[in-house]
C-alpha cells in the first residue's frame, strides 16, 4: 500500500511537472522573443524630409485594423528659429500605395491631416493575410516639392526578420534609415 501510495505521488508530481512547462520548449506552439509590440515605429530620412511611420498594432494579425500616423517632417539645411531641425509639414497631399505579400497592388490611400497636430497624417489599414506588406508613401508639399518614402510592414510575422531589426539602409537605396522602434 505504501509502495501504491508512494508512486501515484510522483505520477502526480509529473503531471503538476508537465502542466507548469510543455515537454518540447523549442515546440511550434511557442515563439521566441516574447509577445508582440503594441506599438511600433520606423523613421526614413530622404531627399531632406523625415517620414515617422507608427502602427498600432506594432505587429499587426491578418484582417486586424491597423493604426498608421505618418509624421511627416521637412530637414531644413539650418535650423528654424521655431521648430529647429524638424519642421512640420501642413498643408501637404499625401497618399500611401500597399502592396500585399504577392506584390499585387491593395490600392492607393489618401492620408488625412490629423487636426490639432501640425505635420501629423493618419490613415487605417486591414491587411488580408499574413506577410510583409510594403508600403509606398508618395506626395507633394503645399509648395510642390516632392515627397517618397518606403516602409515595410509585417503582418503576424513575429519575431520580425533580420532586415527589419536592422537598420535598413541597404533596402532603402541610400536613404537614411533609423532602427524602429518597438514599445511593449
Amino acid at each position: 500500500m505504501r509502495r501504491l501510495l508512494l508512486t501515484m505521488g510522483l505520477v502526480s508530481l509529473s503531471a503538476v511537472a508537465f502542466a507548469q512547462s510543455p515537454p518540447f520548449a523549442d515546440g511550434p506552439d511557442t515563439k521566441p522573443g516574447g509577445p508582440k509590440p503594441a506599438s511600433r515605429t520606423w523613421t526614413v530620412n530622404q531627399d531632406g524630409f523625415s517620414y515617422t511611420f507608427s502602427f498600432e498594432p506594432g505587429i499587426p494579425d491578418a484582417n486586424q485594423v491597423t493604426e498608421i500616423t505618418l509624421f511627416v517632417n521637412e530637414v531644413p539645411k539650418t535650423p528654424d528659429p521655431k521648430f529647429g531641425n524638424r519642421v512640420p509639414l501642413t498643408n501637404a497631399r499625401i497618399t500611401v500605395e500597399a502592396v500585399n505579400p504577392a506584390g499585387e497592388s491593395l490600392g492607393r490611400f489618401l492620408a488625412h491631416a490629423l487636426p490639432l497636430a501640425a505635420g501629423r497624417y493618419g490613415m487605417h489599414l486591414t491587411p488580408a493575410q499574413d506577410g510583409i506588406y510594403t508600403l509606398t508613401l508618395k506626395g507633394k508639399t503645399a509648395a510642390g516639392k516632392t515627397l517618397a518614402a518606403e516602409v515595410k510592414l509585417p503582418v503576424n510575422v513575429w519575431p520580425l526578420p533580420a532586415e527589419l531589426e536592422g537598420s535598413g539602409a541597404a533596402e532603402a537605396g541610400g536613404a537614411t534609415v533609423r532602427r524602429p522602434l518597438i514599445k511593449k
